[in-house]
């Protein structure tokens, strides 16, 4: 530890940024803070990734302590800590400790990990697990779900996911699918779902997420959310989409059109020339009946424009009447040829 107030163990933050961090957390703890607040929380995360760092530490540390608490806090030192079996022993310092941000960190750090130390010991606090509610899709069906806090969750087709509501944490699995998010802003507990070994975790945000076998991609609408994969962290902002590849865990990341993030929401989907070997396998998502590419020249075909979801053979006619191709439906498939 540095005398300045300096963190030193991976990236030094100066002791003014992790003040105005743990100011930040206070204040949007406040049941005064309202929608200006977060709009300029947002602008001051967004202002320098030193401010992420700052706040991602602070809450870290302060997450399990009340709000008037985590502004009264004695700082104490790990090394004044003595622990033998189920006793935990906090010695305080008789000196007077500087007053600077870092102190507070240590402090709270020091008292967590002996708070920790006193549960795992005796199971003072025996609460049930928080039971998990499942929520699932067939092929071609939406389903609009509202979460007791208040978030909404849009399932497209054929996604199945779970969601627990716990009192410090809201999680939700999403095992397969695509779902569109509009979280309920809880300061006292964060929204996080997990898709594979990836977690996505929001802070005050509309974005929606598509977890498929071969890759995953999250599209902001608003607000901002993190990724972490297990090799990489990305922070996304509104108008970002990244997609991971679940064979590489890698995440890349590229702008979106908000307009088109959720059009299936009002049962469309919205194409720039794209070509049909991309288009098809999403039509196929939302109906029993493929669509199978009758040669190469047929799948290099490029659309643009709009196709209504709501009805497979309406959509077949549209797209027959608006690109050079010919549909044979035999009951199980449908082939789509050139036209000869």
């Amino acid at each position: 530890m540095a005398d300045n107030g300096e963190i030193t163990d991976n990236m030094a933050i100066p002791g003014h940024i992790l003040e105005q961090a743990r100011t930040w957390y206070v204040r949007l703890g406040s049941e005064q803070a309202g929608t200006d607040d977060w709009l300029a929380f947002t602008s001051w995360l967004e202002a320098d990734p030193v401010h992420i760092d700052a706040y991602d530490r602070v809450e870290l540390a302060l997450a399990d302590i009340p709000s008037q608490a985590a502004n009264n806090i004695t700082p104490v030192h790990a090394s004044d800590n003595q622990v033998s079996g189920n006793i935990v022993s906090i010695q305080k310092k008789r000196r007077i400790v500087k007053s600077v941000p870092f102190t507070y960190l240590a402090g709270i750090a020091a008292t967590l990990i002996a708070a920790l130390v006193l549960f795992n010991s005796t199971n003072i606090f025996n609460a049930a697990p928080v039971q998990a509610q499942q929520y699932a899709t067939n092929i071609g069906e939406h389903e609009d779900i509202v979460l007791s806090d208040g978030t909404r969750i849009n399932l497209n087709t054929n996604t199945r996911l779970s969601v627990s509501m716990g009192k410090k944490t809201r999680a939700v699995t999403l095992h397969s699918g695509e779902a569109y998010f509009d979280i309920a802003v809880d300061q006292k507990r964060s929204f996080i779902i997990n898709a594979g070994d990836t977690s996505i975790t929001d802070i005050g945000t509309a974005f929606s997420v598509h977890f498929s076998d071969t890759s995953l991609s999250v599209s902001v609408a608003e607000g901002i959310v993190d990724m972490q994969s297990p090799v990489q962290k990305m922070r996304l902002t509104k108008g970002q989409k990244a997609v991971q590849s679940n064979e590489t865990e890698t995440i890349t990341i590229a702008t979106v059109d908000i307009a088109s993030i959720s059009t299936w929401r009002d049962g469309v989907l919205v194409f720039e020339n794209a070509p049909l070997s991309a288009i098809v396998p999403e039509l196929n998502r939302y109906f029993k009946t493929p669509i199978i590419l009758g040669d190469e020249e047929t799948a290099a075909l490029t659309f643009s424009g709009v196709l209504n979801i709501s009805n497979q053979d309406n959509m077949i006619n549209s797209i027959e009447a608006l690109l050079p191709v010919h549909a044979e439906n035999d009951g199980k498939q449908v082939f789509l040829s050139g036209k000869k």
